[in-house]
């Protein structure tokens, strides 16, 4: 809006229609991308980022190589020493603590002019935009979301950058622990966000590890073979020994790895000494696998708040039925709770048929309901004969907003007693936008009786507000809440009419839209289908009668 009004819409056509020429060239595009405030924002982050991590390598300087162990082919000289003197170390000979001290001195007094300096530290600054950009290309295609919120985006860079901080202090002797950081922030990917995320950040940052530290392409293939070591069994986290067991096939990766690089890159011709020198890094790099595992296992819960996650282990604790609101729904609505043990029953079994998340919909059936306690008796399966009436004494319209209301009061319920977002989702998108057809139904008799109640008989006012559901799992609970709520109307459940009576349901929510947001493919609904149904015939299959016992 201008500050003289609205403008009309024959001028907004006109901009636009601008404003998509102007975008058709390259240019046209750069300058409509980077005047968006928001582009501008995270291109300022990246640049602040490229900065930071400038400083934490201490790109206008050569990094210091060698470490204590290290067997140098051609000796190092000391300059201090008289012409022909002895080196400081010969060639092929173990560096002790001695003589690194004296080459880091040495390292250290070896100064570099201004234009060497900027000249290096230009370098860098073109390498760390490279691998900026590819990265940011790889994330903008593939985890758009990531890049859209500056908030996680802020998280991602900074983390980055202290990875490779912390990684490079511990990196030098006596710790040489610069796993530590590396293993933590890639496993933490992967539980937040994915796996192919982790994994293309362990590359990035053991590549700048090693080109700020030792300089080897063996240690180079040591850290990336850790990480994803870590990374690959992190499909689903169903317990803390999970982490440990991680921590240790890693550590148990970078002995075998590690030594498989220094036999090849050895210059000695029987191969690699069997000396304790030799054999240390290895074993102590092994210690520092198993540290990283057990700090995930203690941090996690400190990682699902930080990161908006929620692991299997923490939807195992909330499946429990002692929990504080499942206690109160089966106090003030059993008919309600009853409902929802038995969606996340059936939800969980066809997840599980279509490779997602079944202990998710588990947990999230048994929660999505949690709204309707504060008005239990509006709603059917916790009627009596006493209270059926209600919705007899109220507008259809009124009706539609009590029965609708049950999700925002389930999602302010969710929040106040802290329940993951991932769950607070699945409570806002188990009825999409369906529509209340009961009481929109009965608007339409009452306005076709009576032309002055034609105006409430408006389809929008008589559906959820949605959002639909956005992801697999919720799609499952979705279909799995509907057929079990039909289900409870079937006079005769007879496996015939069951099969029917799923289908039904599940091609209304398709027809509607319900699915198109969810991921879910065509394959997917017809395997549901065929789980939910075997499901309920389970649950409604008929049983013998027996004769009933004579008396004496």
């Amino acid at each position: 809006m201008s500050w003289f009004g609205p403008k009309s819409s024959r001028a907004t056509r006109t901009v636009r229609a601008a404003e998509i020429g102007s975008t058709s060239s390259l240019g046209g595009w750069l300058r409509h991308t980077l005047g968006d405030r928001g582009v501008q924002l995270r291109l300022l982050m990246s640049l602040g980022a490229v900065a930071a991590m400038l400083v934490v390598v201490e790109g206008w300087r050569p990094p210091q190589t060698w470490r204590i162990g290290d067997r140098p082919t051609a000796g190092i000289d000391d300059p201090a020493a008289s012409a022909g003197g002895r080196p400081l170390v010969e060639a092929g000979q173990a560096i002790d603590a001695a003589a690194l001290q004296r080459i880091q001195q040495i390292h250290q007094d070896r100064g570099s002019s201004q234009a060497q300096r900027l000249s290096r530290g230009t370098t860098v600054v073109v390498l760390l935009v490279v691998l900026m950009a590819l990265n940011g290309a790889w994330l903008i295609r593939t985890e758009p979301e990531l890049v859209r919120r500056a908030g996680r985006l802020g998280v991602y860079l900074a983390s980055v950058v202290l990875a490779v901080g912390v990684g490079r202090l511990l990196s030098y002797d006596p710790w040489r622990a610069e796993v530590i950081p590396l293993l933590l922030i890639v496993v933490i990917f992967a539980i937040a966000w994915n796996q192919v995320l982790a994994i293309i950040t362990a590359l990035t940052i053991s590549l700048l590890l090693t080109l700020s530290t030792v300089g080897t392409i063996g240690h180079f293939i040591v850290l990336l073979s850790v990480s994803a070591t870590a990374i690959l069994p992190l499909t689903r986290v169903s317990s803390r020994s999970t982490l440990i067991k991680v921590g240790f096939w890693s550590g148990l990766v970078y002995v075998l790895v590690g030594w498989g690089a220094l036999a090849i890159t050895s210059s000695e011709p029987g191969g690699v000494p069997w000396e304790p020198g030799v054999l240390w890094p290895a074993v102590r790099g092994f210690l520092w696998c198993l540290v990283a595992g057990y700090l995930v296992a203690g941090s996690l819960p400190f990682i699902e708040s930080a990161f908006g996650v929620v692991t299997d282990i923490s939807l195992l604790e909330m499946g429990d039925v002692s929990h504080p609101l499942l206690q109160e729904l089966v106090q003030r609505a059993p008919g309600t709770y009853n409902h929802s043990i038995v969606v996340g029953t059936i939800g969980e079994v066809a997840a599980d048929r279509i490779g997602a998340n079944g202990l998710l919909v588990r947990v999230a059936a048994y929660f999505h309901d949690i709204g309707k306690m504060l008005k239990p008796e509006y709603f059917i399966e916790n009627t009596t004969e006493e209270t059926r009436s209600r919705h007899e004494q109220l507008a259809p319209a009124m009706s539609t907003l009590i029965i609708i209301g049950h999700v925002k009061d389930g999602v302010e319920l969710a929040r106040q007693h802290n329940l993951p977002a991932a769950l607070v989702e699945f409570i806002e998108q188990h009825h999409g936008t369906t529509l209340v057809e009961y009481f929109f139904h009965e608007a339409e008799r009452q306005a076709g009786d009576d032309p002055d109640y034609r105006t409430d008989a408006l389809e929008s006012s008589f559906r959820y507000p949605g959002p639909r559901p956005q992801t697999r799992e919720a799609g499952v609970m979705m279909l799995a809440d509907a057929v079990e709520s039909a289900s409870r109307t079937v006079s005769d459940p007879t496996p015939k009419r069951l099969e029917s009576l799923v289908h039904r349901v599940t091609n209304n929510r398709l027809l509607d839209g319900q699915f198109e947001q969810s991921g879910l493919t065509l394959t997917d609904l017809v395997q549901i289908e065929e789980s939910l149904t075997k499901s309920l015939i389970g649950i409604y299959h008929g049983r013998v009668t027996y004769p009933e016992q004579r008396t004496a």
